[in-house]
C-alpha cells in the first residue's frame, strides 16, 4: 500500500499541472499537508487520513499553537481539497475532511479610503516625476481604477492592455481571464511611464511585463507594495497603506455610486458572490453610523 506522503505528492503534482493552480497556492497546500504528515507516523498510509486525525490537528493548531482562524481555514480547505482528490481518484470512498467544520471567523469590516481621500486634488501634477513615482501612479490606477490584485499587476504584460478601447485582459486566480475597463488616467500615466522607461533605455515589448526592473525582469511584489505604501502615505492616509486596501476601496466606491453586486464581482474576479457581499456590509455599517450620528431619535 502506498504511503500517505506519496498520495500527497501525487495530489500536489495534479493541482500544479492539471488544475494549473498558482505556485503560491501549491506551496500553501504543500505546507499544510507537510504539517499534517508531521503529526503522523513516518510510515503513515491512506488509512491514517481520517476525520479524527484532522480534528486533532485543528484542535492543536487552535489551542496549542494559537493559530489565527484564517490560517486554520486554509489548512482545512487544503485537507478538504486533498480528500476530494482522493475520492475522485477512487482511492477513498468518502472524503474524511468533509465532516470537519470550518471555524467561525469573527466579523470585521475591511479598511478602505473615502472618495474624499482619493480626490484629484490629493494628486497634483509633478514636474519631471521619478520612475518609481510614475510606476506608483500606474499601480494606483490599475488597483483603485480597475480593481486588480497586486499579483495580477505584477504578472501583467503590455499585450493585455488595450489603451485605444480602454480595457485590460487580466489573468487572475486559477488562470481565469477577465476583461476590465481602465481609466483615462491610466492611459495618461502608462504613456508617461513608457517615456520614463525609454529614458532609462528599457525597451517596452508587447510580451514583456509592464513592471520591469533594470535587469529586464518583473519587479517583485514587495517593490510594488512599497510603491503603493509610499504613495498613500504621501497623500496623508494614516490607515493601512496596502494594495488590498485600495482594492477594497475600488469595490466600495463602485457600490456606493450605484454599481450592482454582480458587476463588481466580475470586475474583482471573485469566483463566489458571497466573497463580494462583504462590501454590502461595509455600506450598511456606514449608513448605521450616519443614522446614529444624525437622527434625533437614534
Amino acid at each position: 500500500m502506498a504511503l500517505l506522503s506519496e498520495h500527497v505528492e501525487n495530489f500536489l503534482h495534479y493541482i500544479a499541472l492539471e488544475r494549473r493552480f498558482s505556485v503560491r497556492t501549491v506551496n500553501t497546500y504543500r505546507k499544510s499537508l507537510s504539517k499534517l504528515l508531521e503529526k503522523m507516523p513516518s510510515e503513515a498510509t491512506i488509512q491514517d487520513f481520517t476525520a479524527e486525525k484532522i480534528r486533532t490537528f485543528v484542535w492543536d493548531a487552535r489551542k496549542k499553537e494559537k493559530l489565527a482562524v484564517t490560517s486554520i481555514d486554509l489548512h482545512i480547505a487544503c485537507f478538504k481539497s486533498f480528500g476530494h482528490y482522493l475520492v475522485r481518484s477512487h482511492i477513498l470512498d468518502s472524503n474524511p475532511a468533509e465532516t470537519v467544520p470550518m471555524p467561525k471567523r469573527p466579523k470585521r469590516l475591511v479598511s478602505f479610503l473615502s472618495q474624499k481621500d482619493l480626490a484629484e486634488e490629493k494628486f497634483p501634477e509633478i514636474e519631471n516625476p521619478t520612475l518609481p513615482l510614475v510606476r506608483a501612479r500606474v499601480l494606483l490606477e490599475l488597483i483603485y481604477g480597475s480593481g486588480l490584485r497586486i499579483s495580477e499587476c505584477q504578472c501583467l504584460i503590455w499585450s493585455r492592455l488595450d489603451l485605444a478601447n480602454r480595457k485590460v485582459r487580466v489573468l487572475g486566480k486559477g488562470n481565469k481571464e477577465r476583461i476590465v475597463p481602465i481609466t483615462h488616467d491610466l492611459v495618461h500615466w502608462l504613456n508617461t511611464y513608457k517615456l520614463k522607461l525609454a529614458e532609462e533605455q528599457r525597451i517596452v515589448q508587447q510580451n514583456a511585463p509592464v513592471f520591469l526592473n533594470a535587469h529586464g525582469e518583473a519587479h517583485d511584489v514587495r517593490t510594488l507594495r512599497r510603491d503603493i505604501h509610499d504613495l498613500l502615505q504621501s497623500i496623508g492616509w494614516e490607515g493601512k497603506a496596502s494594495p488590498h486596501v485600495l482594492r477594497h476601496t475600488f469595490a466600495t466606491h463602485l457600490l456606493e455610486n450605484g454599481a450592482d453586486l454582480m458587476s463588481v464581482k466580475e470586475m474583482l474576479g471573485h469566483s463566489s458572490l458571497a466573497t463580494t457581499q462583504v462590501y454590502t456590509h461595509i455600506s450598511a455599517e456606514r449608513l448605521k453610523e450616519a443614522f446614529k450620528k444624525t437622527h434625533p431619535r437614534a
